[in-house]
């Protein structure tokens, strides 16, 4: 939302995080750039209006932004900002005195349609309008939000976007409601809301509010076939008042009603005032006034007679009279001013190309580049993309052009907004004359940028995909996306350049979440592992590449790309492939075959060919089960037409909504609904996500539909699905509606069954009173079990919908009636902080001290989340203080969880058991010391805690802190009188817990106790053994310093140094070195330091060993020596590790361990490389012994097929029976 708050009206900053560029490619969209009418936003108000929400910390904030940017990739803060600060001060008074003006104000629902010609300043007055309306909204009850279309931005404004874009601006400052839960929806799965999401969501919004304003600038930028679809959702908002700035042509009278039509002309005050604030602007300008004043009214008289109510053509007037030198020069050019658009154009470029070489050169790449840039460029990657030098393998910093010498050579038809540094032509218009010369004066465009991409592309600084940064040098990475885009429209000049790129594509498309590349052909989910270049070819729809690919094949295409061209609607590629065999009914992919991908899609044309190539309509597979149903999922009616008419089975089934019918009930196709029941479609059949049409239907709100398919005769209470049946759907939803025609046809109220057990818990859950209410008097069960919450009242009593827990217990709820996972509702309440239902509950005889539920009791419930208030009322009650229950034992515990000291006060005042046993801790001191929570700690204690009680997960309190590093804590206790040598819970004492957490400093205070450091522990012998094995070096120095023996031995891990080389703990080895540990020592599962540093790949370490004189043949363990072990190794460097050993001299057929000898060990392991190292160094290849008698044996039991024929080959073998 727009802050109607001047304090808060940065909030238009504020929403765009993303920096210059912003989100993808710069977040300031829509809308034809501004026409030059000088700053008039003040910068105090500008720095103020961003301040932000000041009333979440910051992880809340950070999360908001993330879930409000994921769901609107566009922002039109920034772009209002942009065109606002273009505004001449004073100009534009005039349309918000018009009394029509005033009249839409005042008039929720109106539609204000001001149509104004190209360059009349619509959209510097739409931004008038925005602010206009922003800062007369004092309160926070008025909605102001605004779209600018941008024909450069189609690809992105697309109907879901933009009414996101919508809700963005709606939502700030707002709870995000249910947009969280759609967001952890689809996140993890990398999907995107449906349109019916987004259309809820933001009606959603608009109960904030008591009239909303929306601006709509630029609508004739929209393609034509999508502003019906706008309107239409726009209309289904309810009364919102819409303000349209477009182009005459564009008359929106056929799609709003209530529609008042008010001209857009600039009027001669605004372009005086204009034109005098530019001429101020202008430096040499002013120096010639001064010398001759009377200039001024000739400039000012001559422009205003010849731009016809143009801003823009008063803008680009100014902008050629600034270029001149003289008197003479002024008064000559105003006399040969242009009165047309296209003639002020042609001006332009005649000035650009006589300006000298290399400008004119400048002008001419940057035209190239902003005209046919698929998106707008920000400032950055368009000095980069200049810089680009054919067939060089980095980018000359030296040869990079400032944007201002950019700017000042394109001669006023180029500008940069200030907020998003992106870089647009000066006006719609431009680009549409551009256009029509681009071919006599631009030939090459495409082909310079392809180049220029692929070159980029081909930098050195690129070759490592990890070395790919933001620096300045990869700006324009982002962009590349788009260089099969451009490479259509020259493939025979860069063929080579084009397949050369093809065969690397993948690494590209590997990092295309990194790099944001989100177009075709990066954003097809069901990329191949290997895709080949004639795939990617036929996604990018490169015709002359994939007929060259074919060719140079001289074999059939294969089904991906046929159904990857099928998908994009490649007309063409789809031809040239069946022409050259491709399989038309081959099946695979996430699509299960081309027809199924073109049908989803909505390439009618595609569908047709495919048809007629043999298609067949019925084949089963992929995510939509059959092309009738991909082409159903999309609204597709005309596709399904084609299909039916070509047989396909109305009735056929799929995997995710069962069939066709299902589809089109579930997504409100209603047309398409009753295409099926005329082709004979069964409203009742079972399958899919809904079980059946009607459940589909009730679920998204589709009356309509609910009701054809009832008056089809559908079965009101069919059971199955997610919901049960469909008056548990139309429940969930708040369909009240469709609840009450379930019911008047039949539905069963009481029916059990899906998520919610039934309909008035799915209602209650929800909140929906008044559904609660139709459904109680239809004599639904008020105690009926079952579901997520076990019954109606807890379902309510855990959303906090007061009203209905009210509406429950006056039809008869049972306030005691237990449920699953809380218990009952009264814990669920206290549970959640509700304090009012928690005295609704109690007033009803809800029983205090019940035992149940996750946390046992209401108190138990209360005092773990800290919601003090209601833990003094059900004390005040009688609750049982030291009642025990489930997984926090009782309430003390509880609340010393979580870590409620003001709880734990209010407890033990009430004579909760200081000492009680029970719970994950043991008592409420172990609770508070594993916490960290040191005021709660002394609190226990002055109440008596016994500071050495056994039992929980860590035997007593002092382990506990411990464990946590809560030096402070473990202080307090020892000053109690903790035993520091305890035994018991879960590292047998304090040492090993404090030495296990990397906690040297409470070793140190451990130790001034007199900890046993020789104290054995659960897993490993001593401190050292357990601090070595978690790597901690800084506790393994202090307890070296202490005097641990470093050579004590464990039966599994042998000694320190042992299990420090398997964990690959340099440093920390380092230290034992430095202390003269034995590096020889044999014991445990691999013998030495050195086997186990092998068999773990620790390279280093090995060398390390080698280098401090370790016994290289050492014999021991389980793989008898160093060698066997890094034989056995699954690590990639254990290659390498066994050619470090065998050029220090490792014996090559020493015998000993599981395996016998290296050889065999390596055989068995499927190890070639190291097989091949071996027998390079003289292994035996008949050598005996071990678990397989020799190495051929070994690897013929693994079915090592390349190892047998290795050591075959290698010489005679001798077989050994």
């Amino acid at each position: 939302m727009m802050s109607h708050d001047p304090r808060t009206m940065s909030m238009h900053v504020h929403g765009g995080s993303g920096g210059p560029g912003g989100e993808g490619y710069g977040q300031g969209t829509g809308g034809p750039g501004g026409i030059g009418q000088g700053p008039t936003l003040h910068i105090e108000r500008v720095e103020n209006l961003y301040t932000g929400s000041q009333n979440r910390d910051k992880m809340e904030d950070t999360k908001h932004r993330t879930i409000i940017k994921w769901l609107s990739p566009l922002n039109f803060f920034l772009r209002q900002q942009d065109i606002s600060k273009t505004r001449q001060q004073g100009t534009g008074e005039w349309l918000l005195d018009d009394p029509k003006f005033k009249g839409w104000k005042s008039n929720p629902g109106q539609v204000l349609w001001c149509p104004g010609i190209p360059g009349a300043g619509k959209s510097v007055l739409a931004s008038l309008v925005v602010d206009h309306l922003t800062d007369q909204s004092k309160n926070k009850n008025i909605g102001v939000a605004c779209i600018y279309f941008n024909h450069k931005e189609t690809q992105i404004q697309t109907l879901d976007n933009l009414l996101a874009g919508l809700w963005r601006q709606l939502i700030w400052e707002k709870p995000l409601g249910s947009a969280v839960q759609l967001y952890e929806q689809h996140i993890e799965k990398e999907t995107r809301p449906s349109h019916e999401d987004i259309q809820k969501l933001l009606s959603s919004v608009l109960i904030w509010f008591t009239q909303i304003y929306i601006i709509l600038d630029g609508v004739d930028e929209y393609p034509a076939e999508w502003w019906g679809q706008l309107a239409e959702a726009l209309t289904n908002l309810g009364p919102v008042s819409l303000l349209v700035m477009s182009r005459p042509h564009i008359a929106p009278t056929k799609l709003f009603l209530n529609l008042v039509t008010l001209e857009i002309r600039a009027n001669d005050k605004d372009i005086l005032s204009y034109v005098d604030a530019q001429v101020q602007k202008s430096e040499r300008l002013s120096e010639l006034i001064a010398d001759k004043p009377e200039l001024y009214g000739e400039i000012s008289s001559k422009i205003c007679s010849s731009v016809e109510g143009m801003f823009l053509l008063a803008k680009l007037h100014i902008e050629a009279l600034s270029k001149t030198a003289t008197i003479k020069a002024i008064r000559q050019a105003l006399q040969k001013l242009p009165k047309d658009l296209d003639a002020t154009y042609e001006n332009v470029m005649t000035r650009i190309n006589a300006q000298g070489e290399e400008d004119r050169k400048i002008a001419q790449s940057t035209l190239t580049w902003v005209v046919n840039a698929r998106r707008p460029l920000t400032s950055l990657e368009l000095c980069v993309a200049l810089a680009i030098e054919p067939k060089t393998r980095e980018l000359d910093n030296d040869n990079l052009t400032g944007i201002g010498i950019i700017l000042s050579v394109c001669a006023g038809l180029v500008i940069v907004e200030e907020h998003s540094s992106l870089v647009r032509l000066v006006h719609f218009t431009a680009q549409s004359y551009l256009d029509r010369i681009q071919t006599e004066k631009f030939p090459d465009a495409h082909f310079e940028i392809t180049q220029s991409l692929l070159t980029y592309l081909q930098f050195e600084q690129f070759l490592d995909k990890k070395a790919i940064s933001r620096e300045k040098g990869s700006q324009l990475l982002q962009y590349c996306q788009y260089c099969l885009v451009h490479a259509q429209r020259c493939e025979g000049q860069l063929r080579d350049e084009i397949l050369g790129f093809l065969r690397e594509a993948r690494k590209w498309r590997e990092q295309k979440w990194e790099l944001k590349w989100q177009d075709p052909p990066w954003n097809f989910d069901d990329w191949p592992h290997s895709p080949s270049p004639l795939w990617i070819a036929a996604s990018a729809n490169l015709v002359e590449t994939a007929s060259h690919l074919i060719e140079l094949a001289q074999k059939c295409p294969d089904s991906q790309e046929l159904t990857v061209a099928a998908y994009y609607g490649h007309q063409k590629i789809c031809q040239l492939l069946l022409n050259k065999g491709a399989d038309v009914n081959a099946q695979g992919g996430e699509y299960g075959n081309a027809l199924q991908a073109a049908a989803f899609r909505g390439h009618d044309k595609i569908v047709q060919v495919l048809l007629d190539k043999g298609a067949d309509a019925n084949a089963q597979g992929g995510e939509y089960g059959n092309a009738l149903q991909a082409a159903v999922s999309g609204g597709h009616d005309k596709i399904v037409q084609v299909l039916l008419d070509k047989g396909a089975d109305v009735n056929a089934q799929g995997e995710r909504y069962g069939n066709a019918l299902q589809v089109a009930a579930s997504k409100g196709y209603d047309r398409i609904v009753q295409m099926l029941l005329d082709k004979g479609a069964d409203m009742n059949v079972q399958g899919g996500r809904y079980r059946n049409a009607l459940q589909a239907a009730a679920s998204g709100g589709h009356d309509k539909i609910v009701q054809v398919l009832l008056d089809k005769g559908a079965d009101v209470n069919a059971q199955g699905g997610g919901y049960g049946n469909a008056l548990q759907a139309a429940a969930s939803g708040g369909h009240d509606k469709i609840v009450q025609m379930l019911l008047d046809k039949g539905a069963v109220a009481n029916a059990q069954g899906g998520e919610y057990g039934n309909a008035l818990q799915a209602a209650a859950s929800k909140g929906y009173d008044r559904i609660v209410q139709v459904l109680l008097d239809k004599g639904a069960g008020v105690n009926a079990q079952g579901g997520e919450y076990g019954n109606a009242l807890q379902a309510a009593a855990f959303r906090g919908h007061e009203k209905i827990v009210q509406m429950l217990l006056d039809k008869g709820a049972d306030v005691n009636a237990q449920g699953e996972r809380y218990g009952n509702s009264l814990q669920v309440a206290a549970s959640k902080g509700y304090d009012r239902i928690v005295q609704v509950l109690l007033d009803k005889g809800a029983d205090m001290n019940a035992q149940e539920g996750e946390y046992g009791n209401a108190l138990q419930a209360a005092a773990f989340r800290g919601c003090d208030k209601i833990v003094q009322v059900l004390l005040d009650k009688g609750a049982d203080v030291n009642a025990q229950g489930e997984r926090y034992g009782n309430a003390l515990w509880a609340a010393v969880s979580g870590g409620h000291d003001k709880i734990v006060q209010v407890l033990l005042d009430k004579g909760a058991d200081v000492n009680a046993q029970g719970g994950e801790y043991g008592n409420a001191l172990q609770a508070a010391a594993s916490g960290g929570h040191e005021k709660i700690v002394q609190v226990l204690l002055d109440k008596g805690a016994d500071v050495n009680a056994q039992g929980g997960r860590y035997g007593n309190a002092l382990q506990a802190a411990a464990s946590g590093g809560h030096d402070k804590i473990v202080q307090v206790l020892l000053d109690k009188g903790a035993d520091v040598n305890a035994q018991g819970g879960r590292y047998r004492n304090a040492l090993q817990a404090a030495a296990s957490q990397s906690n040297d400093k409470v070793v140190e205070v451990l130790f001034k106790k007199a900890a046993d450091m020789n104290a054995q522990g659960r897993y490993y012998t001593n401190a050292l053994q357990t601090a070595a094995f978690e790597g901690h070096g800084n506790v393994v120095e202090v307890l070296l310093n202490k005097g641990a023996g470093m050579n004590a031995q464990q039966e599994h891990v042998g000694n320190a140094l042992s299990i420090l080389a398997s964990g690959g703990h340099h440093k920390v080895i380092e230290v034992l070195l430095d202390k003269g540990v034995d590096v020889n020592v044999q014991g445990g599962r691999y013998g030495n330091a050195l086997q186990a540093a092998a068999y773990n790949g620790k390279a280093n370490i090995v060398q390390l060993l080698l280098n401090k004189g370790t016994d290289i043949n050492a014999q021991g363990g389980e793989y008898g020596n160093a060698l066997q072990a890094a034989a056995c190794g699954a690590y990639h460097n254990c290659h390498s590790i066994v050619w470090v050993l065998l050029r220090k001299g490792a014996a090559v057929n020493a015998q000993g361990g599981h395996f016998g000898n290296a050889l065999q060990a390596a055989a068995y392991n499927g190890r070639a490389n190291i097989v091949q190292a071996l027998l390079h160094k003289g292994a035996d290849i008949n050598a005996q012994g071990g678990k397989y008698g020799n190495a051929l044996q070994a690897a013929a039991n693994q079915g090592r097929h390349n190892i047998v024929r290795m050591l075959l080959d290698r010489g005679k073998i001798v077989i050994v029976r």
